[in-house]
């Protein structure tokens, strides 16, 4: 059988278009804590957005005297605690309905955040200077951790004075591990039509290897596509061949 050009053409370019292949600069580690940590396990290299670890003024933070400064800029507000955030119930947390960005005075391999309120258009993305090293979107944690049907543990405020609050959404603390490079810029971006990106107890290090949690795995694409993909450009290879003779 023979297929016009034009037809495999047309096939490729929709499997690409509707099964893009994402591909990253570096390959990130990404896992979560038990339900109600809020705090990390790997580093203490932490900014809480209290004073004494953040100025609200210069928006600079020391992550509790690491030797590095991390710069916040952009649109974000810092806030008191309420069922969206705040990690233990009080203090600090900072929101977002746009985009911020982090830039770090010295590159680092480990960042993790306690993403309260979490919704679809919440978005990570570390860069080396102006390169792009991996993005993370919330798609893969909500599918891995299920949905709040009511007896979901990442479901809900988890702290004393708002537990239970804001059930329809999933709280967490997340590692972010660079295993074969380094970042010193992270942007923080929300979709203004999901709502609003909170997260707390921004935490940064150097570390030899990730650390301990349940892997979110981003999803492959399908290997059936992966299949018809190959078949289209053996055929599109076969009829071009052709064509020359």
């Amino acid at each position: 059988m023979r297929f016009p050009l034009f037809v495999l053409a047309a096939f490729g370019l929709v499997a690409s278009t509707l099964f893009p292949v994402q591909s990253y600069a570096d390959t990130f580690s990404v896992n979560y804590l038990a339900a109600g940590a809020q705090t990390s396990s790997a580093s203490n290299h932490v900014n809480t957005f209290e004073s004494g670890t953040f100025n609200p003024v210069t928006g600079t933070t020391t992550f509790s005297g690491s030797g590095i400064t991390g710069t916040y800029s952009g649109s974000y507000s810092v806030m008191p605690a309420n069922v969206y955030g705040g990690a233990g119930g009080s203090g600090n947390y900072i929101a977002t309905a746009g985009t911020y960005s982090l830039t770090l005075s010295s590159a680092v391999n480990y960042f993790g955040l306690w993403f309260s309120a979490l919704d679809q258009g919440n978005q990570l993305s570390f860069y080396n200077g102006n390169t792009l090293l991996y993005t993370f979107t919330p798609a893969a944690y909500q599918s891995l951790i299920g949905t709040c049907n009511g007896s979901n543990a990442y479901c809900g405020n988890p702290n004393a004075a708002f537990q239970g609050q804001d059930s329809g959404e999933q709280f967490a603390f997340l590692n972010l591990y660079d295993s074969n490079g380094s970042f010193n810029k992270i942007v923080f971006t929300e979709s203004p039509a999901a709502g609003a990106f909170e997260s707390d107890n921004h935490t940064i290090g150097t570390l030899s290897s990730a650390p301990l949690g349940t892997a979110i795995v981003t999803p492959e694409p399908p290997s059936l596509l992966l299949a018809l993909t190959g078949i289209g450009v053996i055929f599109l290879t076969s009829a071009v061949r052709r064509s020359i003779v």
